[in-house]
C-alpha cells in the first residue's frame, strides 16, 4: 500500500500532539478506586478534569495517642470547559458532589509519625468517583 507523504505528516503531527497532551495528565476509570497524588491533573472526560494542589494533613500522628483524630484536606481545582472550581474535599466528609459526578476520599497516605514532616509529592490519595 502507497500512502502519500501528506498523510504520514498528518500522521506524525498527531502522534506528537497525543503525546504533548498526555504527558502531565492521567485518565481514570469512573467507578473504580484510583490513587492520584498532587500536581497531577486527571481527565474524567476530554472537557472535565481535576488537579490536587496540595494536601493539608492534620491526623494525629501514628505514634501518638490523641483524643481526636484530625482530618485531611484537599486543595482541589476541578475545570470543566472554561469553567473552573477551586475547593477543598475534606477526608471526614463526603461524597462530594460535582455535576453529574460525586468523589469520595477513600484513604491519605503515608500517615506520619510525629517526628516526620510528609512533603507534597510524597502523599498517595485513594479516591473513588462515579458517574450519578
Amino acid at each position: 500500500m502507497i500512502r502519500n507523504s501528506g498523510t504520514k505528516s498528518a500522521l506524525r503531527v498527531l502522534t506528537i500532539l497525543q503525546v504533548i497532551i498526555l504527558t502531565g495528565c492521567d485518565s481514570i476509570q469512573i467507578g473504580e478506586p484510583f490513587t492520584c497524588r498532587t500536581d497531577t491533573k486527571y481527565f474524567l472526560t476530554p472537557g472535565l478534569s481535576f488537579t490536587i494542589d496540595s494536601v493539608s494533613d492534620y491526623r494525629c500522628p501514628k505514634d501518638v495517642i490523641c483524643i481526636w483524630g484530625g482530618d485531611v484536606d484537599l486543595y482541589f481545582k476541578i475545570r470543566q470547559d472554561l469553567a473552573t472550581i477551586d475547593t477543598v474535599l475534606r477526608m471526614s466528609g463526603g461524597p462530594y458532589l460535582f455535576g453529574d459526578y460525586s468523589f469520595s476520599i477513600i484513604e491519605v497516605n503515608p500517615l506520619r509519625n510525629h517526628d516526620q514532616e510528609v512533603e507534597q509529592d510524597d502523599y498517595r490519595i485513594k479516591m473513588l468517583i462515579q458517574k450519578d
